[in-house]
This record gives structure tokens, sequence and C-alpha cells, in this order.
């Protein structure tokens, strides 16, 4: 007779588009050290691509600032209900949180408590950096390892204790513009030889519906002067419908030269000229593509002046963040108007020394994050920490 080894499961929890991508990056690499590995959890259509069986898409709980959880408290609860039967009902080996940290830093406190066998690992820190510094000595009492992607994070949880590796930045394994400018520009009906503007209002519903307006006027602008193809990728957790009312809202010349893109996001980076970007991994996502950028943000009145409150650095693009200076516009609340974000636009755009200037910026920027491999690092770190509770099966 033969026996089977028991099954053994992973659990990864990723709660927007950004860690969605990352932790499908990095079950591909675990799949590669372990084939016999079952991983589920929450995240989106890239995690469920790469074999991931999902307890919840993370389109229901995407969300951001007090109002707008406030709203979704509802499908927030069941999910962290769905997750926590999860681990208690199923042989999970180890829990991976992928940053989103309103959300699982509430996950690991309550994992910690109910399964505290459990391996948890944290891949993407939480900005501690920028505000709320507190919760390093938080997840030092929640989580058994930290991952994290940018350098100087590492000496932050090392001073206090938490065990901790700076794995890189995942973002330098992607391939930007790996199809032809002329088959990408065929494929969605742009004109090649044109300038091409890119908007990235955000991956998040709330986000789009303040951005894009704004975004859309000010690209208005840009295409009265000529020579401009605007293209908007579309985030998997933004309803099609978001886009149709301030699309209507152009007039028919600017209409027929604006691009909705729902797919290609990586490809269509390394082919725009300049882009308006939404404040988050996008920012730095463009940055590495090497493309001149305005970063901008809005939110709500109340999320706004009680996060200002706790905010302990003067920029938001990670960009700014990692080379420790502003090197790229940014652009907050009542300043996010079509005229601003244009103007900002057109001194990118153009071939003087803003441009040229920005571009070694962003060089700098992708020179301090280290070397490519990160998802197979941080592979390689949660399968260290998975062994011991495989070979002992808390699960019994």
């Amino acid at each position: 007779m033969t026996s089977s080894a028991p099954p053994r499961e992973l659990l990864i929890v990723a709660g927007e588009a950004s860690g969605d991508a990352h932790g499908a990056a990095l079950v591909d690499q675990l799949r590669l050290l372990d084939p016999s590995l079952q991983v589920v959890g929450v995240g989106g259509d890239r995690m469920d691509a790469s074999g991931v069986e999902l307890l919840q898409h993370y389109r229901g709980i995407a969300v951001v600032g007090i109002t707008e959880v406030l709203s979704h408290l509802g499908e927030i609860r069941r999910a962290m209900n769905r997750i926590l039967a999860a681990v208690e009902s199923r042989p999970i080996v180890g829990v991976v949180l992928v940053d989103y940290p309103d959300f699982n830093m509430v996950l690991a406190r309550r994992l910690r408590r109910r399964c505290p066998d459990v391996p948890i690992t944290y891949f993407i820190s939480p900005q501690v950096w920028a505000w709320r510094s507190g919760r390093v000595n938080k997840l030092a009492r929640l989580v058994d390892r930290m991952l994290v992607i940018l350098p100087f994070e590492e000496e932050l949880y090392s001073a206090a204790g938490v065990p901790v590796d700076f794995v890189g930045h995942p973002l330098l394994d992607e391939t930007h513009a790996a199809v032809p400018r002329a088959e990408f520009a065929a494929r969605h009906g742009l004109d090649p030889d044109a300038r091409w503007l890119g908007l990235l209002p955000g991956s998040r519903q709330r986000e789009v519906e303040r951005l894009l307006p704004p975004m859309l006027g000010a690209a208005e602008l840009m295409l009265a002067e000529g020579g401009y193809e605007v293209v908007i990728p579309r985030a998997a957790a933004v309803e099609r419908d978001t886009f149709d009312v301030p699309l209507a809202g152009l007039s028919p010349s600017a209409r027929a030269h604006v691009h909705v893109v729902e797919e290609s996001y990586q490809d269509l980076l390394g082919h725009l000229h300049v882009a308006a970007v939404c404040s988050g991994t996008a920012t730095l996502e463009t940055a590495l593509a090497g493309v001149p950028e305005v970063v901008v943000y809005r939110t709500s009145w109340l999320t706004y002046n009680l996060g200002k409150s706790l905010v302990r650095i003067s920029d938001i693009a990670l960009a700014n963040v990692v080379a420790g200076r502003r090197g790229v516009p940014e652009l907050l609340q009542n300043d996010v108007t079509p005229e601003t974000i244009a103007a900002h636009l057109k001194t990118l755009s153009e071939g003087g020394p803003a441009r040229s200037e920005c571009v070694e910026f962003l060089k700098e920027v992708r020179s301090r994050l280290g070397e490519p491999g990160a998802s197979r690092r941080a592979a390689q770190a949660v399968i260290e920490q998975i062994e011991p509770a495989m070979a002992t099966d808390n699960h019994g």
C-alpha cells in the first residue's frame, strides 16, 4: 500500500490590485520551490490565474478612508470571518499577509489569538515610516517575520526586534513594453506616432470616481494642443460604467482620442510619454518604467484632515519617498484641478530641463530599490518560515 502526504495549505491575503499582483508573483515562485503546496486566500484575478483558491475576491473589501470603510463594514466583517474559519478548519501551515494593513493587522491579531501556532509572515510592510509608527511594535507582537521591499524599512523593524528581510522590490521584476508599440497601438486603436498620455486614476472604485473627472479635464486641455492620445487602464475592481459619465462630458473631438484599456497594464506603461497617476503603488510602477509623472490624490474631507494630523512625511509619492527628495510633482485635495494637472503634464511633456531632470530622478529611484528577484527571495523566506509548521502539522 502507498500513503500520500496530507494536504498542506498556505493562506495568502491581499486586499487590492497591487497586492494581488505581488501575491500572484509570490505564488508562482512558491510553486517552483514546492509544487505540492496548495494556496488559498483573498486576492483578485491574477492570484486566481496563478491557481489560488479564492475564499474572497478583494473587490468587495478594497476600500480606504474612514467614511469609505464604514459603508463596507458588513462585507469586510464577513470576509474576516470567512478567513478565520478557513484557518481553523483547513490544514493551513502558514499565513502570508500582503500589504493592506488596515485589514491585515486586524486579521493578524485575531489569528494570533485563535490560531497561535500558525506562523504569520507579512510581505510588504505598512507605511509605518509615514504615519502611525506605533504599528511597528504591534507588528512585533503579531507576526513572525517581515519581508520588506524598501531598503530603509529593514532598519526600522530590526530596531524593534522584529525578524526582517529586505527582499528588494517586486516591481523590478515586471516587464514593461513587452508588446511592441505598433502592435499595442493596433490592438487598442491608438496612433503609434502620437505622444501617449496616461491617466491612472486608481484601482479602487472611489478613487476613480474622485480623480478621473479632473484627470479627463486635464487631458482635454492637452488634446487641444494636438499630438496626444490619451490612454486609461481600467482596474478589475472598478466598474466599467464608472467611466461613462465623465467620458460623455468630453467634446466629440477630444473623446475620439481617449481610449480605455482593459488589459495590458504593464505593456502600456513603457509606451507612455507622460502620465497623471493616483498616489499609491502605480506611482512607483510608472517611475520604474521611466515615465515622467504628476501624482494626484483626493479623498473625503474627514479622511484627509484626520490623516494629515498623523502623517510624518512631507511627500506621498513613493518615488519621492524612496529618493528622500521631491523629483515628481504632487497635487492634493483642492489642488487637483484640470488646470493644475495639465500645467504639470505640459511641463513634463515638453523636451526641456524639467523633463530631463525628472527622467534622471527616476533612474536614481530605480537604483535605490535593489536587484530583481524579490518574489523569489520572498518565496524562499516563506518556505523557511512554514517548514516547522509543516513538520509538526499544527492542525493534526
